[in-house]
C-alpha cells in the first residue's frame, strides 16, 4: 500500500472549513491502496470518554499524529472550546483574568500549535516509514501548503493541494492578505496537481489566474457521504433535546442576522402548526446578538443558541429537528463552497432551506428536493420555509441525494488524480 502524507490544520476536531472533508478522505484512501499518515491538531475531549477515544484514535498505530497534547474542554468551557475548534485562540476559564490582560498568560490556539510542531511531527513519520509516496496539503490556512511545497524540494515527492476557499480572503493569524496572495498564486502555478470541491471555485480560480492556470490543472473532487458513518455519529447524544427548528448561522453579520430573524419571526407569526413544538436552536453566530433579536422578534418562543463545538451535538439536533436552515451571510465563501453540514443534513436524507445567495448550497439544496431563497428578499424566504414546512408534512419530507454527493464518484475522480500523479 502506498504512503500518502496527509497534512491538514482543519482535520478534527477543527470545525474549519475542509474538517469534514479530511475526515472522509482519511477513511476512503485506504480503498484506493493508500495508507495516510496525517499530521492533525491537537484534539479536544469532552468528557471522560471522550479522552478514552481520543487516545485510541490518535496513535501511530491508525496513522494519526497529532501536533499537540488533548485539551479538556472543561478548563476552557463550551464557548472558549468554540473558538479554538474555529481557530482562534483562547485561556482557560481558571485563569487570571490580569495575567490574560497583561499577557503573561499566553492563550492556546490549535492551529498555531500545528505550525510549531508539524515539521517535527513529519520528521519523525518520514524516519519511522522511510519515505511517502505522495504528500495531500489542504489549504486554508497557508501553513499546511507551504509545509508541502517545503517538504516536496526537499524529497522529491508530488504533491495533492486540496484548495476549500480562496487564501487570500480568509483571515489569517498574522499574515497579510499581500503575503497570503503570493502563496496562493505560488500554489497554483507550482506544477502540482491541484483539486477542489466545487465547480464555482474552479472557474474563481481559473478566472484569477487566466493564463497561468488551465482547465486541465485543476480537478474537481465533490464532497461525498460515504455510508452510514456520516449520520451515526450523534446517535448517542439522546440527551439533545428535540426542537421544531434547527437554524445553523454561517460567516452572517449581526446586520444580515437581525434581517433573517425579523422574517423568520413573521414565518413564525403566520406558521400555527409551529406553536407549542419544542422551540428554535441556533447554531454559530454571535450568540448575544442572537439572544437580543430572539426577545425584539420572537418573546413568546423558546430560542435556545450554542457555539459551534461539537460536531456530535449539530448532527443530533439536525436529525431531530423538523426543519434546517442554512443562513449564509452575504460573503465570497457563500458562493464559493459547500458548508460541511449542508452535506451532512443531505447524507441523513434531511431536505435542506438554504436562505442566502444562489452559490453551491443553494444549488445542492433545490437538487435535493430542498429549498433556497435570498436573504434580502423577505416574500421569497417566507414562501421558502412555507414550503419546506408543508413538504415535510406530506408524505415527501425525504431529500433524494445527488449522483454527485456519492462516495463513489469522488472516489473514482480521486484514483484517477492518485494514477495522473503516480503514473504505474
Amino acid at each position: 500500500m502506498k504512503k500518502i502524507l496527509f497534512l491538514s490544520v482543519n482535520y478534527p476536531p477543527m470545525l474549519t472549513a475542509g474538517s469534514a472533508r479530511a475526515s472522509r478522505f482519511v477513511v476512503k484512501l485506504p480503498e484506493l491502496g493508500w495508507a495516510p499518515l496525517v499530521v492533525a491538531p491537537a484534539d479536544i475531549a469532552w468528557d471522560e470518554d471522550g479522552k478514552t477515544r481520543a487516545m485510541s484514535e490518535s496513535s501511530e498505530f491508525n496513522g494519526i499524529y497529532r501536533t499537540g497534547e488533548l485539551v479538556d474542554a472543561a478548563m476552557f468551557g463550551s464557548e472558549r472550546s468554540a473558538l479554538l475548534l474555529q481557530g482562534l485562540s483562547a485561556h482557560p476559564g481558571t485563569a487570571s483574568p490580569f495575567r490574560r490582560i497583561t499577557g503573561m498568560l499566553s492563550g492556546v490556539n490549535l492551529v498555531s500549535g500545528w505550525e510549531k510542531r508539524a515539521l517535527s511531527v513529519v520528521t519523525e513519520i518520514i524516519q519511522r516509514h522511510d519515505s511517502v509516496d505522495a504528500i495531500y496539503a489542504q489549504g486554508p490556512p497557508e501553513a499546511s501548503l507551504v509545509l508541502a511545497l517545503e517538504l516536496s524540494e526537499k524529497h522529491g515527492v508530488p504533491v495533492l493541494f486540496d484548495l476549500v476557499a480562496p487564501l487570500d480572503r480568509t483571515a489569517s493569524q498574522g499574515a497579510r492578505p499581500s503575503d497570503l496572495a503570493k502563496i496562493e498564486e505560488r500554489v497554483l502555478t507550482s506544477g502540482h496537481t491541484i483539486m477542489v470541491p466545487t465547480r464555482a471555485l474552479k472557474e474563481y480560480f481559473l478566472k484569477k489566474y487566466f493564463g497561468k492556470a488551465t482547465h486541465d490543472d485543476i480537478w474537481i473532487v465533490q464532497d461525498f457521504c460515504y455510508g452510514q458513518g456520516d449520520v451515526k455519529s450523534g446517535a448517542k447524544h439522546d440527551s439533545v433535546e428535540s426542537v421544531s427548528v434547527t437554524i445553523l448561522l454561517e460567516t452572517v453579520s449581526v446586520k444580515e442576522m437581525k434581517l433573517f430573524m425579523s422574517i423568520f419571526a413573521g414565518f413564525m407569526h403566520h406558521e400555527g402548526s409551529l406553536s407549542g413544538r419544542s422551540g428554535i436552536r441556533f447554531i454559530g453566530g454571535d450568540g448575544e446578538a442572537v439572544a437580543k433579536y430572539a426577545r425584539k422578534y420572537m418573546p413568546q418562543t423558546s430560542c435556545l443558541w450554542g457555539p459551534r463545538c461539537n460536531t456530535d451535538e449539530e448532527l443530533a439536533c439536525i436529525r431531530r429537528s423538523d426543519l434546517f436552515v442554512v443562513v449564509l451571510g452575504q460573503h465570497e465563501s457563500s458562493m464559493l463552497v459547500l458548508p460541511d453540514r449542508v452535506v451532512d443534513a443531505l447524507c441523513m436524507k434531511k431536505k435542506v432551506v438554504i436562505i442566502g445567495p444562489d452559490g453551491p448550497a443553494a444549488q445542492v439544496a433545490r437538487e435535493a428536493g430542498g429549498f433556497s431563497a435570498s436573504l434580502h428578499d423577505s416574500s421569497a424566504v417566507v414562501q421558502a420555509l412555507n414550503s419546506s414546512f408543508d413538504d415535510r408534512q406530506g408524505m415527501d419530507g425525504k431529500a433524494v441525494l445527488p449522483d454527485r454527493l456519492s462516495a463513489s464518484g469522488a472516489l473514482r475522480d480521486l484514483s484517477k488524480i492518485l494514477a495522473y500523479m503516480l503514473p504505474v
